[in-house]
């Protein structure tokens, strides 16, 4: 697993962050699933694949699984609650996810049939035959899929989207699978999230705008005390590259750490163009132009630079 990997997967798996996600993408923002909810899960599902009259076994490994009771009035369901993070874009996300959801039903299965071997309590032929009976209850399963990457998400959402021309005769009995999705560019309120996994896309959404990052950050409270491992999921994901050195309680004023980048950025700049200047009047002193018209040519490129970082 890659530094990256193993940063995301650290991330996402703290449950404030977890339960976040779920309830940005389940309940528009509205906390309905707390962290106090959440019990870890082992993310490892196991297929056993029969062939040539051989067992194969086959582990398969989530990123993130949680066992999850959502309390809703008088009612509570448990449900199990699994993130899959994607640095770009995966064309075969719907078959990926698809596989993990079934695997899972079928190790929940396994396990109901276990517990009624250990406990002798099949007494009809038919639950004896299947190890399952009519009363016997599975656990929904929910996987979201968070992307991490700028682009427009281009991939299939469904695993009908993956098929090419089908009869719909013949179409009507294929179970379809959605892919539950969470990509940057596709949010539109950043204020739904209640943990900084929202700074953390929010910035991903506006990487290539240092402009409106700065306008976002110095607008928005939250950015002024933020996490130094959101900061550093962010170096990670943008190419923007926000200064750690100064915290307060291992928390980073972002608006104090964007415009410390940005000065950065100008001093960079100025730099080029001191550079650039020499360049052309040592290329224009060769050409034997005389120095008046020399400095009213640096003259004009200069303003004209001026003009258009203005307008940038």
């Amino acid at each position: 697993m890659s530094k990256k990997d193993t940063l995301t997967k650290q991330y996402l798996g703290q449950d404030e962050v977890f339960a976040d996600a779920f309830n940005y993408y389940l309940f528009n923002g509205k906390q309905v699933i707390k962290p106090d909810d959440l019990k870890a899960q082992d993310p490892a599902e196991i297929a056993v694949i029969q062939k040539y009259g051989k067992v194969f076994p086959s582990q398969k490994m989530r990123d993130i699984l949680r066992l999850c009771t959502i309390r809703h009035s008088k009612y509570a369901t448990l449900v199990l609650l699994g993130i899959e993070a994607q640095a770009n874009i995966h064309y075969a996300m719907p078959v990926r996810d698809y596989l993990y959801d079934a695997l899972n039903y079928a190790a929940q299965v396994e396990s109901i049939q276990k517990h009624h071997l250990k406990t002798n309590d099949l007494m009809d032929s038919a639950d004896f035959l299947s190890g399952f009976t009519k009363n016997d209850r599975l656990i929904p399963v929910i996987t979201l899929c968070i992307c991490f990457d700028k682009a427009n998400w281009d991939g299939p959402r469904s695993l009908y989207e993956m098929f090419g021309k089908v009869d719909p005769r013949i179409r009507q009995y294929v179970d379809d699978y959605k892919l539950n999705l969470i990509t940057p560019n596709e949010i539109q309120d950043f204020t739904r999230f209640a943990s900084d996994l929202g700074i953390v896309l929010e910035m991903i959404q506006n990487a290539d705008d240092k402009h409106r990052m700065r306008d976002i950050i110095e607008t928005r409270k939250e950015y002024q005390s933020v996490d130094v491992n959101t900061v550093n999921l962010i170096n990670t994901y943008t190419t923007v590259k926000i200064s750690t050195k100064e915290t307060d309680g291992g928390k980073v004023n972002m608006g104090n750490a964007i415009q410390e980048m940005i000065e950065d950025g100008r001093k960079e700049e100025r730099k080029e163009m001191s550079k650039a200047i020499v360049d052309e009047i040592k290329k224009l002193r060769a050409s034997g132009m005389p120095a008046e018209q020399i400095l009213q040519k640096i003259e004009q490129s200069a303003n004209r630079n001026a003009r258009t970082r203005k307008k940038g």
